[in-house]
Order: structure tokens, then sequence, then C-alpha cells
């Protein structure tokens, strides 16, 4: 348990150590947070489930995008802190109802990063013609390296960052233009054969790939100017990764390489069919990178959230501190530790991937109905003109798709039973007088 003293010296220390991030770091991230894996894998499980329908939902979700994106970014450049999306709730709602969104987040971490190293691995076996009964161990592997390098403070140089997450984008544009000339007209007809209700569930599995301005804003404090900086990675990462899946599924959909449900690797078929064998170091690359990009872009933001959950006593306290790197080390190995067991979880129940995405976006659908809600309170007229009404839209568009998490709302209700429980202990402790930091704001 920390002393007063500890706490505050760590908490000094923080804004000095980490405040790093300028305006093209911060553009890169957003990108690497946003634009990740779902766009590997996303469009054919979208189109499974909907059929061609799915490309309504997601030409809706990425015209959404910038109005959520902005909620989250003026929050976090209005209340910038490391608990992100936990500390505005806590600001709008109090303690409790901020620990709750502070749990949600981190336990959709824990659904969500398996699946991250899973459409890593699944890529990887394609391009290497691998037995897929290895999907698991290189899974698992991806996982270990990618959330755990983070404890030594491991950053990739903003040059190389910027060449890697440019080559993708060029790479993932020309994937899809190449296969442009393969669509057919055809497979667009009959444009809803399952209905229409599929389009809504299709929209939980999306508001999953366009997670990203939700993760940024815990590393708001580490930004030289989030006033300014912000808006700039919202409007660009919004524009070019909603034009980018939007294409990715018109081209998954036209081509007819979705009707394969066994393989959901859409972008490896898409080259393979223009490039042929040559194309297998292209895949590799492509499944790497990204997915690493959206994996670690995570484990820093989420990190941090444990970090700061820690501090407000929303989480153990002995998860507040950083190591010499100026890493919150022991946050990380909360989130590897909780990721690998939903991984083995994953194995044991052989779960689908169309599962996982819809369990992990339950949560994290919850979690932007609680930031939503919060900005709608926090923002009243701090903005102008239409900026105004953004909190609400996000709120309404989040409580619309929540209409379609159908029996996957059973996750954010056990996780919200278990932060109450968490709650009603430290409560209990304050009450009897054995907490040594009597909080006031554990009473709200």
């Amino acid at each position: 348990m920390f002393g007063k003293t500890d706490v505050i010296s760590l908490e000094a220390r923080l804004p000095t150590l980490m405040k790093s991030i300028r305006l093209r770091e911060g553009v890169f991230m957003y990108l690497g947070s946003v634009l990740g894996s779902g766009i590997l894998v996303a469009p054919a499980i979208a189109a499974n489930l909907a059929g061609p329908a799915s490309l309504v939902a997601w030409v809706l979700v990425s015209f959404l995008s910038y109005p959520i994106g902005y909620t989250f970014g003026k929050l976090a450049a209005s209340y910038p802190d490391a608990g992100g999306v936990s500390a505005f709730v806590k600001r709008g709602f109090g303690w409790s109802i901020g620990t709750v969104a502070g749990w949600l987040f981190v336990t959709s971490f824990f659904v969500g990063a398996p699946v991250v190293a899973l459409v890593a691995s699944s890529y990887i076996l394609i391009a290497l013609g691998l037995s897929p009964w290895l999907v698991y161990p290189v899974a698992f592997a991806f996982l270990s390296v990618t959330i755990l390098t983070n404890t030594l403070g491991i950053r990739i140089g903003s040059r190389t960052e910027s060449v890697i997450l440019g080559t993708v984008l060029v790479l993932l544009s020309a994937a899809v233009i190449m296969t442009l000339p393969h669509v057919q007209l055809s497979n667009f007809t009959p444009f809803a054969p399952k209905g229409l209700y599929p389009v809504g569930t299709v929209a939980v599995v999306i508001f999953w790939s366009f997670q990203g301005y939700e993760n940024v804003p815990h590393m708001a404090e580490e930004f030289r100017n989030p006033d300014r900086d912000f808006q700039l990675c919202i409007i660009l990462s919004a524009a070019v990764t909603g034009l980018l899946y939007v294409l990715t599924s018109f081209a998954t959909i036209g081509t007819g390489i979705y009707l394969n449900e066994s393989l959901y690797a859409p972008v490896a078929i898409m080259f393979s069919r223009s490039l042929g064998v040559s194309s297998v170091v292209i895949v590799l690359f492509l499944a790497i990178t990204t997915c690493y990009g959206t994996l670690n872009a995570y484990s820093i933001g989420v990190s941090r959230l444990v970090y700061a959950l820690a501090r407000d006593k929303s989480l153990p306290s002995a998860l507040f501190k950083l190591n010499r790197h100026a890493a919150p080390s022991r946050a990380i190995l909360v989130l590897f530790g909780g990721s690998a067991i939903s991984l083995i979880i994953d194995a044991l129940v052989n779960a689908r991937l169309d599962q996982l995405f819809l369990l992990s976006g339950a949560g994290f659908i919850t979690l932007y109905i609680l930031g939503s809600a919060a900005a709608a309170k926090l923002l009243r007229g701090r903005s102008k003109g239409l900026e105004n009404a953004f909190p609400y839209i996000s709120l309404v568009a989040s409580l619309i798709v929540f209409i379609f998490v159908r029996e996957y709302v059973l996750f954010p209700v056990v996780v919200t039973m278990l932060s109450f429980f968490w709650i009603w202990m430290k409560k209990q402790e304050v009450n009897n007088g054995s907490s040594s930091e009597n909080d006031p704001s554990l009473a709200r």
C-alpha cells in the first residue's frame, strides 16, 4: 500500500516522464488504435452476418465515427487524465459509476486483446501455409511479445512508426484497388438475404472495428498540446479509416470473398488473387504490423487506465506504481495475465471470431454509452453549432446499437455486478475506518 508521500511523488513524476507525444505521433496513435486488426477480418464477418446489406452499416458507422471521436477528444482536451473515459464518467456521475466504466474497459480489453492476437495468428498461418492447430500457440506468442515489451518502455521511433503505418495504408489501399476490377454487381443481390435485423448486429461488430477513440484519451496527459492536436488527429483518422473500411467492405462483398465462412481473411485473399504466391511477404507484413500496432496502442492506453484506477482506489493500490522505465509495469502484467487467461478459455471452448467480436463489442458499447452520457453533461455549452450535439448523437447511436447486442449483454451485466461488489467493499472499509486514505470520493 502506498503512503501519501509515495502517491504525490509518483503523480509529480508521471507528467515529467511521459509528456512527450507530438502531433505527428498522436495522429499515428489514433490511426494505430482505430485502423487495426478489424479491417483484416471484420468485413468478411459482417458480410456473413447480414450479406451485402452490411455495407449500409459500414457507411453509417463511418459517418458516426467523427462525432464519437470528437466527443472523446473534446473530453480528453478539457480534462486530460490517464483515467480516460473512466475519469470523465467519474467527473460526470461520481466515483462509483466511473469505477464501473473503468472495469468495463479493462475487462473488454481482456476479451478483445486475444481477438487481435488470433487475427494476427490466422494471417500468419495462412501466409506460411502452417497447420491450423498452431493458431493458439502463435496467438499466445504474439500476445506475450506485444504486451510485455511495454514493461521496458519500448516504443518504435516516430519516424519508423510513420513509415510502417504509411506502408500499411498504401498496401491496404492497393489490395482494394487491385480487387475492384473483379467486383460483380450480381454479388450484391439479394441485398438483404437475412432481413434487416442482422444489419444492427453487424453494427456491433463495426463498433468493435472503430474502437480506438476511447483508448487514446488515456494518454491525454502525455500530449504536448492536447487542445489542438486531438481534433486534428480525429479528423484525419476518421476520414482515412472510414473510407478504407467502406471500400474494403465493398470489395469483399463485390467479389464474394466472404462466402468462404471458414476463412475470415479477405485482405489475404485479395492479394493472393491479384499477386499470387508473391503476396506471402505482403500479407505477413500487414498482419504483423497492423495487429501489433493495434494491440500495442491499446496496451499502452489501458495500462495507463489501470494505473489511474489504482490511484483512485477503483482497483488495488498496489497497481499504482511506475518502474524505472516510467512504465506502469504491474498494470501491464495484469493486462497480460487477464488476456492470456481469456485466450486459454477461447481455445478450450473453440470460440468463433464473430462471437468474440460481439462479446467485446457489448462491453465497449456499454462504455460508449457511459462516456457519451458524461460528455453530454460535462461539455454542455463548450462547443459551437452542430458540435454541441455530438455528445448526444454519440449517446443515441450507442443506445441504438446496444439494442442489437442480444445475449452478449450478459458480459457487461456481469462486469457491472463485480465492479459494484468492489465498490461495496471499498465503502465498507471507509465506513469501518479501516482505510488509511479516507477518500471523500468513495462516499459518492
